[in-house]
């Protein structure tokens, strides 16, 4: 969050590197979901280089430094809604940092080359006041990093070219203190950027030339602390970018020239890690833009060819995100999150720029969801599969068996399944498809499920054709036929009146390439036996205890290929067994869903398949024995959780961050 690079005096060193976990590799996640361009009147690069997000107004506000001014993003439409002009009682020369004050409804923005800080009402998106630059009593010279102690009702101004940070009082909007240069216990050389743990009030300010961090405590208004240099367990070359979590009570500081983000203890203000510098593994060269995403549990770093996630917690890289395939810019000096949609929103310079990329593609601990389960599946697309995929599956909402079967098929094709109701396209599902833009759709059932007028309107969106049959078996088998050609190592074979087994062993098989086909407890449909008889599989799967697959079905089975059962004293612990079965050495990333209802988990297997994960299955209120068992023995290092609240409950939720590794 500050002005353009500025070259400073700077020695070269050496990061020992910390140990760290493996991150997990790219899969088909979508992490660019919109960029937006930052147009300006006067000149084709208005140079954005800092955000800030008003939660409350559904608005973000992002600074261009080159033509002085602040263009006002609705992040309901993902458009800019307004510009806020440069001027004298506006803003000023070389806008650079921005913070918000959401209390007092106020964006404070720094103008590093008028020495002054302009304060916005977000009410009427109007400057209401200019604070001017006085080196003892005002805003100091180049002030580049700004942050709001909204506890307090004060701003922290930290001003380059003084040394110096300046205390507002956001009630009145005057300079009350100013907190003077001193590299050895006050702040340092170039202060650059400023951030705030709001739950202890102290300030952490990066000192660049000094490559130290004073520390504030903002009830008095006085440094208690410097953190000193230390390239392998302190503070690195050029402490440029900081962002704090006050959850956990850590600040984490990107050191530019060391490549590494240092991690300080909030409450003993030591450093208690150091991320090293691994373009493949680890943070790339020249970090700057940081920032914290409390409710995911992860912390985001820019650099030009990386994005790089780290777990807040455990602090091991979670993801590397090259910018190859996931562009999001180029000159990132700040990030911001929008905690409300789960987006990044980071600035780019250079490309005049402002890319919302999906936090929830990175967190270790997320909940997809949406208002209803049509509007979830949407969700979960949106988050796992790019645009451009060349075919997007479509099922009924309002039942299971025909997804069930439809999962196992998309999961083994890398593409998504999305839920409609009988007679409409629901409006998240449409705006989804908008998005896919798939090369066709393939519905799954009959006019029964989905009908054909539903059928006629997804035209609209890529030509579309019906997988249909006479009941949920007939249609099994069909899906099947269509996809799949003679001689799979493996078909599995699942109860067609019940959900909780295929739903957990077809996320499996669309990992294996290999059909889900369902049967009654007691009798195998003809339509099946013709499609069994067709494929010849290597071995056959039975999903399921007795209760739902009959041990005289198993042995009719037995007939056509060699079959063996998975299974479990129940639901939860059959969806245990499956991924212990599937998964024998672990696995990154584990999907949760609710044992006791199917929508929200319907879309899961493709997007569970495409991920190389297991689904797991929970009840509402408690994590079964076996599922926690088989949880600690996969270590996984990202679980995602579909469905809201009424599915999987808070308090499950939390429970399940304890599994990560």
């Amino acid at each position: 969050m500050r002005y353009s690079r500025l070259s400073v005096p700077v020695v070269a060193g050496l990061v020992i590197a910390a140990t760290i976990a493996s991150p997990t590799p790219a899969s088909a996640t979508n992490f660019l979901t919109a960029t937006i361009t930052i147009t300006s009147p006067t000149r084709p690069d208005p140079a954005p280089v800092a955000v800030a997000v008003e939660q409350s107004s559904d608005r973000a506000y992002v600074s261009n430094t080159f033509d002085g001014t602040v263009s006002v993003i609705d992040l309901q439409s993902n458009t800019v809604a307004t510009t806020i002009p440069h001027g004298p009682t506006s803003i000023g020369d070389g806008a650079s940092a921005i913070a918000v004050d959401e209390p007092h409804r106020q964006v404070y923005v720094a103008n590093y080359n008028s020495h002054t800080v302009s304060v916005i009402d977000t009410t009427t998106n109007a400057v209401i006041k200019v604070i001017p630059y006085d080196s003892t009593r005002g805003i100091g010279k180049g002030p580049t990093g700004i942050a709001v102690d909204s506890n307090l009702s004060r701003a922290y101004v930290a001003n380059f070219i003084d040394g110096t940070v300046s205390v507002i009082d956001t009630s009145t909007n005057s300079v009350t203190a100013v907190i003077p240069h001193d590299s050895l216990s006050g702040i340092g050389n170039y202060p650059i950027d400023i951030a705030i743990d709001a739950g202890l009030h102290r300030a952490y300010v990066p000192n660049l030339n000094d490559h130290s961090v004073s520390v504030i405590d903002t009830t008095t208004n006085s440094v208690i602390t410097v953190i000193p240099h230390d390239v392998a367990t302190g503070i690195g070359l050029s402490p440029r970018g900081i962002a704090v979590d006050s959850i956990r009570h850590r600040a984490f500081i990107a050191n530019e020239r060391s490549g590494t983000v240092s991690v300080v203890d909030t409450v003993t203000n030591h450093v208690v890690g150091v991320i090293p510098n691994d373009r493949t593994n680890g943070i790339g060269d020249g970090p700057d833009g940081i920032a914290v995403d409390p409710d995911g549990r992860q912390v985001w770093v820019a650099t030009e060819w990386q994005m790089t996630a780290i777990d807040a917690e455990t602090l091991h890289v979670i993801r590397v995100i090259p910018k190859e395939g996931s562009y999001y810019g180029s000159g990132i000096q700040s990030i911001g999150v929008d905690s409300a949609r789960r987006h990044a929103l980071v600035v780019g310079l250079n490309s005049q720029t402002v890319a919302l990329m999906d936090l929830d593609s990175t967190a270790p601990l997320v909940r997809v969801s949406g208002a209803d389960r049509y509007e979830s599946s949407a969700r979960l697309s949106a988050a796992e599969f790019p645009a451009g995929a060349p075919v997007a599956y479509v099922a009924s909402g309002e039942n299971f068996p025909d997804a069930l079967s439809g999962g196992a098929v998309a999961g083994s094709r890398g593409a998504p399944l999305l839920l409609v109701s009988k007679e409409s396209i629901p409006a998240a599902v449409g705006a989804e498809l908008t998005r896919l833009r798939p090369g066709r759709i393939v519905v799954l059932g009959g006019p029964a499920s989905v009908s054909d007028g539903v059928v006629g309107a997804l035209t609209a969106y890529a030509p579309a054709t019906r997988v249909g049959g006479v009941d949920r078996y007939a249609v099994s088998a069909a899906l099947s036929a269509q996809a799949f050609t003679p001689g799979p190592p493996a078909v599995y074979v699942a109860s067609g009146e019940n959900f909780p087994d295929a739903l957990a062993g077809g996320a499996v098989a669309g990992l294996r390439g290999a059909p889900v086909l369902l049967v009654q407890r007691d009798a195998i449909p003809a339509a099946v036996q013709t499609e069994l008889a067709r494929l010849r599989p290597g071995k056959i799967v039975i999903l399921g205890g007795v209760n739902t697959v009959s041990a005289g079905v198993e042995g009719v089975l037995g007939t056509v290929a060699p079959t063996t059962r998975v299974a479990g004293v129940d639901r939860y612990d059959g969806s245990a067994a499956v991924s212990a079965s599937a998964f024998p050495t672990g696995s990154r990333t584990v999907f949760i869903a609710s044992g006791n209802t199917f929508p929200d988990a319907l879309s899961g297997g493709p997007a569970a398949a495409s991920n190389n994960a297991p689904i797991l299955l929970v009840m509402r209120d408690a994590i079964p024995a076996s599922v926690a068992t088989e949880l600690s023995r996969l270590r996984p290092t990202r679980i995602v959780v579909l469905g809201g609240a009424n599915s999987v409950s808070p308090a499950v939720f939390d429970q399940l961050g304890a599994f990560l590794l």
